[in-house]
């Protein structure tokens, strides 16, 4: 497949919990309920939700990795564990989620939302988030590890959604 493609594709996985990407995506469409919730805030609806926690979940893993290996540890270990957790085999029971990090929903209750129809979503907002802190990183080993990681969630993004 294409890389343009493939981008697209993880774009409309992402927007499946960040609802201003169908506006870049599509921005020959009229624009979406936010431009007028602006005006009159709402609490998020449950998709938006998980992609923030998605989106913090994973830079928290990012940071974590970073961390570990600034002070001598493996990174890569860190990394794995985390995504390791967020790429179980499809069907999803639940949302995959990191074990080591708190569920961004009660615990013990299920998310509002299909697994199935989630579970990439939350993939290709993590794998973006580590990819995106590969490209800052200086440290090859370092910067290798958070490339891999990513690499893993965007390929279970892709091959889940």
């Amino acid at each position: 497949m294409h890389a343009g493609l493939d981008s697209a594709r993880l774009l409309r996985l992402m927007a499946r919990t960040d609802a201003r990407l169908w506006e870049i995506l599509f921005p020959h469409l009229p624009l979406t309920a936010r431009a007028a919730s602006d005006l009159n805030p709402q609490p998020l609806p449950p998709a938006e939700l998980l992609g923030a926690a998605a989106r913090r979940t994973a830079a928290a893993v990012a940071d974590a990795a970073v961390a570990v290996h600034a002070a001598g540890g493996d990174a890569r270990a860190v990394l794995q564990d985390a995504d390791g957790d967020w790429c179980p085999t499809p069907p999803y029971q639940v949302i995959p989620w990191p074990k080591k990090w708190p569920l961004p929903w009660p615990p013990g209750e299920p998310y509002p939302i299909d697994p199935q129809w989630a579970g990439p979503a939350v993939q290709a907002t993590a794998g973006m988030v580590l990819y995106s802190y590969a490209e800052g990183i200086a440290d090859k080993e370092l910067h290798t590890a958070l490339e891999e990681s990513a690499g893993k969630l965007l390929g279970a993004a892709l091959n889940g959604g």
